[in-house]
């Protein structure tokens, strides 16, 4: 059989999507796991706790998908595919420039450190005149 959403269900059922999840808790209604571990409830299990309904259980979702898919313009589906290349190349390049700021960063990281390499035997010998100092500041 077919598996639907809870919503789906809900609006099938012609229930609240709070009812569904109460009866799913009080274990009147079983639901199972779809993908990415959603809660999916089989049609014939809401024929089964709601006997009142009036639905073909097995044409019902099918139509639906069948719907979705027939449904729109060819046309639309050319502008959605060149507006979704436009956006692609644009991205492209976002991706190039922030590509490009990464390696300037870089750069001037490498400097920096480069020059706080160079600074180190620099400070031994200024704390070394610093020390002097303190101890003989008249002389220089």
């Amino acid at each position: 059989m077919a598996k639907v959403s809870i919503s789906e269900a809900a609006r099938l059922a012609g229930k609240s999507r709070t009812t569904l999840l109460r009866l799913i808790k009080t274990g009147e209604l079983s639901v199972s796991t779809g993908e990415r571990n959603s809660r999916m409830i089989d049609i014939s299990e809401l024929a089964r706790v709601f006997p009142d309904l009036k639905f073909s259980t097995a044409e019902q979702p099918i139509e639906q998908v069948h719907e979705q898919r027939v449904t729109g313009d060819v046309t639309d589906h050319v502008h959605e595919n060149d507006r979704l290349k436009q956006e692609i190349e644009h991205l492209k390049t976002l991706v190039s420039s922030q590509q490009s700021h990464i390696d300037s960063l870089k750069q001037a990281m490498l400097l920096i450190e480069h020059k706080q390499q160079s600074e180190i035997p620099h400070q031994e010998t200024t704390a070394a005149t610093k020390l002097r100092s303190r101890w003989a500041f008249w002389r220089k």
